[in-house]
């Protein structure tokens, strides 16, 4: 079912969706808008805390946002610099959020979770001045910022010695008497930097506006409970702490990792009404017994992304919680939102276009094409990007010369101007919401004597997405096994969503093309036979 109506133009063959609204006039500071909302009402709930049942109020956060955008400007932080957060979900993350965009600094959010390799990488990119993490991980960002020596302010988990949060709030101030910073650069000027993956393996800096910021979500409001399981590196996840807050809606945070169990406890206990989860955690919510509509009341509504979910877990949802509206919301985090589809119990549609986006469908010449015509699915939006961070070439392999974002997603329209995302077209793979690519794991393998060749390919994983199995040919004699191959990744890789979970089959040859390159498709399908074949033996 459409949320909204998407239109079409057959002469140019683009399909738009409707004219979108920014919350207020672009050139005013998001920042500014926050200071406003908190300022103006000081008693609503700001934070719910889940970990310690600690309940902030919109007072609570100003004088604490204001403390750290202070802080920021005594250390001389301006539009040009950076400030890093790379911590879990706790008390402050927020507040140091809106300090930011109080300062009209930009900040740039790293998941803490992330392969080190990674946030090393990303953080050489943007040189924070500033990095709010955990104290268990000062060590080393000590060590991987030694060429730019930010300083390093602890969240949780404080050292001796080294500046913690609650440093920086026991200072006095009067927050009366503040006055958020002014943009210099107006709408287009970036006021956030987020994560994103590339075929490379490594994440990229994406740049966020503030024109990007002000379209907000008027879904949640008053009295309604809010909690998302993304972490702030999800343009989502700032999204939702952003509607929160300017649409008077209490939110739920929570620093434990993921657990359906978790999940089912917070909402049970803070009566969530407006949950946003990730496609592989609303797989397995609705697969776990715990689903249940006792467990679940009352939620109003759910929204999910991030990749596949079938059919069949979204009708077992509804009926689990039949009047609860489900949402199933198709994005990037350089485009946004895309599209939305209200109870999508069709495979592979993702609905109708959302206000702003614009959309073509074209072959692999770049001819546009007709309705119900495969081919990859380019975007274009009402905001201006500012690219890839520190990364022109990959920015403009994203966004050609005519503004069209080429995000390698194939798809097409029905005759009712409906979306469906049929497949990925670059290699990348995405397991319980973390991207990684085949070749990432490939080079781990192809370590291991007895392997001759080796194929990675993703395995639809019905609750958390595309596993990745191994598709290998053995030396000749060789006795190598799958548990050993199994065991030798989780030696190699630390982080849990990179490992085999759909397992390993030996084949005698890889299929490949005319020049040698294999053929990732077919090598998926072989895999997926010669398991169905082992299962049956």
């Amino acid at each position: 079912m459409s949320l909204m109506e998407t239109f079409y133009n057959e002469e140019q063959k683009i399909w738009s969706g409707p004219e979108n609204t920014l919350f207020t006039d672009p050139q005013i500071s998001i920042g500014k808008v926050i200071y406003e909302v908190l300022k103006e009402k000081p008693s609503n709930k700001f934070q719910i805390v889940h970990d310690d049942g600690k309940i902030l109020t919109n007072a609570d956060a100003l004088t604490a946002t204001v403390s750290i955008a202070q802080y920021l400007k005594s250390e001389r932080l301006t539009h040009r610099d950076v400030v890093g957060l790379i911590a879990m979900n706790t008390t402050h993350a927020a507040h140091v959020i809106f300090a930011c965009l109080f300062n009209a600094t930009p900040f740039h959010a790293v998941n803490p979770m992330l392969e080190r390799e990674a946030i090393a990488s990303l953080y050489a990119i943007t040189k924070p001045k500033i990095i709010f993490c955990d104290g268990r991980d000062y060590e080393f960002f000590k060590l991987i910022t030694k060429d730019w020596t930010p300083k390093l302010i602890t969240l949780s988990e404080h050292i001796e010695n080294v500046t913690g949060i609650e440093e920086i709030l026991a200072k006095a101030i009067n927050e009366n008497y503040y006055e958020p910073t002014k943009l210099v650069h107006g709408a287009d000027q970036t006021m956030a930097i987020v994560c994103s993956s590339g075929t490379s393996g490594l994440p990229k800096a994406v740049t966020i506006t503030n024109s990007q910021l002000l379209l907000i979500s008027p879904v949640s409001g008053l009295n309604d409970v809010v909690y998302t399981t993304a972490s702030y590196d999800w343009l989502s996840a700032i999204k939702s702490l952003l509607s929160s807050t300017v649409n008077e809606a209490d939110r739920v945070i929570c620093s434990q990792p993921f657990s359906v169990e978790l999940l089912v406890e917070i909402v049970k206990k803070w009566q969530v009404t407006y949950l946003y989860v990730s496609h592989w955690q609303f797989n397995a919510l609705f697969s776990s017994p715990l689903a249940t509509a006792e467990n679940l009341s009352s939620l109003q509504f759910v929204q999910y992304s991030g990749g596949w979910v079938s059919a069949g877990v979204v009708q077992t949802a509804r009926r689990i919680i039949e009047s609860t509206i489900f949402v199933y919301a198709y994005g990037t985090t350089e485009t946004d939102g895309i599209s939305a589809c209200l109870n999508p119990e069709t495979e592979n549609l993702v609905g109708s276009l959302l206000p702003g986006v614009h959309a073509q469908i074209v072959n692999d010449a770049g001819v546009p094409l007709a309705h119900n015509e495969v081919g990859e699915i380019l975007i274009k939006t009402n905001q201006k990007w500012n690219g890839y961070y520190g990364n022109p070439v990959q920015t403009a392999q994203t966004l050609d010369s005519q503004g069209w974002f080429h995000m390698g997603d194939m798809g097409y329209f029905d005759k009712e101007n409906r979306l469906y995302m049929v497949d990925r077209r670059k290699d990348l793979l995405k397991y319980q919401s973390m991207h990684y690519t085949p070749n990432e794991i490939e080079k781990i393998i192809i370590e291991l004597p007895d392997v001759q060749e080796v194929c990675v390919v993703g395995i639809k994983d019905p609750l958390y997405g595309e596993a990745a199995g191994a598709l290998i040919v053995r030396k000749p004699q060789s006795l190598l096994s799958e548990k050993q191959v199994i065991n030798y990744v989780a030696q190699r890789i630390s982080v849990q969503y990179k490992q085999l979970h759909a397992g390993v089959c030996f084949v005698d040859k890889l299929p490949i093309n005319f020049n040698g390159k294999v053929l990732r498709n077919e090598a998926r399908e072989i895999f997926n036979k010669t398991k169905m074949t082992k299962a049956k033996l």
